[in-house]
This record gives C-alpha cells, sequence and structure tokens, in this order.
C-alpha cells in the first residue's frame, strides 16, 4: 500500500528534524531553542524531551491522517506526498505555537508583577534589610500570588549565591524570560553598587517608571482594539440592518411593480 510508505516517510522526515535540534544544542542562554522553551517555563531536561516527543508525534500523526486521507480520495502518490508533508508542517506548528502562546502568557505575567515586586523589595531595604536578605525576603512572599516571577527571583537568588553579580545574574534572566526590564534593573544595582548611590530610592522611582509604561501600553491596547472592533461591527452587524431596513423597501417596490404590471 501506498500508505505505509506515506506513514515511514513522516517518520523519517520527524526523526530527522527532532536529531538535527539535538545536534544543534547548546548551554542554555545561547541556544535559540532553548531560549524559547525557557521564556515558556520549561527548563527541566524532562520537560524538553516531553515537549520533544509531543512535537514528534504531533508531526507523524498529523503527516498519517492527512496522507491516509489523501489516498482514500484517490490521489497520486505525489499528491499524497504532498498531503503528508503539509500535515508535518501543521503538526510542527501547533506545539510551537504553545509555546510561543505560554511564553507570552508567562511575560505578561511578570511584567504585571514586575512593579510590586521592586515596591516590595524598596520597603524592605528601608526598613534595614540588606539587598540579598530583601530578595530572598521578598522571593517568599510571592511564591503564592506570581509564581513565575517568584521562580525567576529563586534562580537570582541561587546565581547570586554562588557569585555571580547582581548585574550578570539579571542578565541572565532577561535572556530566559524576554523582558528587557530586568536587564534594566541589573544594571541599576551595578550602578549603585559602583557609585553608592541610594538603591531603595532607586527601586521607587523604577517601579512609577513601569506602572507608567503598562498605564501606556493598556490605553494603547484599548485604543487598537477599538479600532478592531470596526471589522466585526461592518461585517455582521452592517449586513443585518441593512437587511433590516433594505428589504421592506424591496418588497413594497416589487409589489408595486406586479400591480403596475397586472
Amino acid at each position: 500500500m501506498i500508505g505505509i510508505p506515506i506513514v515511514a516517510a513522516a517518520l523519517a522526515f520527524g526523526t530527522v528534524l527532532l536529531a538535527g535540534q539535538s545536534m544543534g544544542k547548546s548551554r542554555e542562554g545561547t541556544d535559540p531553542r532553548s531560549l524559547r522553551l525557557a521564556m515558556a517555563g520549561l527548563r527541566s531536561p524532562a520537560d524538553r524531551s516531553a515537549f520533544q516527543m509531543l512535537l514528534l508525534a504531533s508531526m507523524i500523526g498529523l503527516a498519517s491522517v492527512a496522507g491516509l486521507l489523501a489516498l482514500l480520495q484517490g490521489l497520486p502518490a505525489g499528491g499524497c506526498a504532498a498531503a503528508a508533508a503539509l500535515g508535518a508542517a501543521i503538526g510542527w506548528r501547533i506545539p510551537n505555537a504553545w509555546v510561543d502562546a505560554r511564553a507570552a502568557r508567562r511575560r505578561i505575567e511578570i511584567l504585571s508583577e514586575l512593579p510590586a515586586m521592586l515596591d516590595l523589595l524598596q520597603i524592605s531595604m528601608s526598613g534595614g534589610m540588606g539587598l540579598h536578605a530583601a530578595w530572598s525576603a521578598v522571593s517568599r512572599n510571592l511564591e503564592d500570588g506570581a509564581d513565575a516571577l517568584a521562580e525567576e527571583m529563586r534562580r537570582i537568588d541561587l546565581d547570586v549565591s554562588f557569585g555571580s553579580g547582581w548585574s550578570a545574574a539579571l542578565s541572565r534572566a532577561s535572556d530566559r524570560t524576554g523582558i528587557g526590564e530586568l536587564r534594566s534593573l541589573g544594571s541599576l544595582m551595578g550602578q549603585t553598587e559602583r557609585f553608592g548611590s541610594d538603591l531603595a530610592r532607586t527601586l521607587l522611582v523604577m517601579a512609577d517608571s513601569l506602572r507608567q509604561e503598562e498605564l501606556q501600553s493598556v490605553e494603547e491596547r484599548a485604543h487598537r482594539a477599538s479600532v478592531k472592533i470596526l471589522f466585526p461591527l461592518a461585517a455582521l452587524m452592517l449586513p443585518a440592518t441593512l437587511l433590516l431596513i433594505v428589504a421592506p423597501l424591496l418588497l413594497l417596490l416589487f409589489e408595486a411593480l406586479m400591480k403596475a404590471s397586472a
């Protein structure tokens, strides 16, 4: 049967693709594929292996289904192969789209909680705590309400505990999450350590700046939404409105023409 070579070709294609991805892996922070998974919160080897298996199963499954459906429709071997390739492409895109959506949600969650974290950090330092102690205390307090930000703070705390500087640790966190504000925070911490300025005051100013940026972003999204909503209104409500207004007039005109012709 032609279906067996199609399934075998889809399996070989998926295996070669995943093997190429595995050979191209490097340490976290330099490989774009690893960074994408890290931004989505998939950092452990088990999570990454599960994603690779899901990607392989999705590609093989959709390629097999598309190839067999094309075979049942009576398409030639070339058409079946093209359908299987299209199914494999769709099967590759669906898990990657899920990863991108998960990374975007995680980024929004971290950004929304970042000003509150800076406020808590500023209050702790104003109360007499050191930077490292205040950072650890805030990360513990955020575990219930902001899991993504608390996880990143624990990783940063662990990096600093092993001798890394705040600027380098926050720079790596920015690479893992795709949030440039963390890199800016690391630069501010490095400057305050170098020049001896008041870090608590700097954190307060940065928290206010992030709130203003978030407010501006919300306003921009609201303006874009007001423009985007015009398209469904024009596509759905305008035909219905025209039908209610024009249809009775057309019926009256049709009846008048029929009477005149009679």
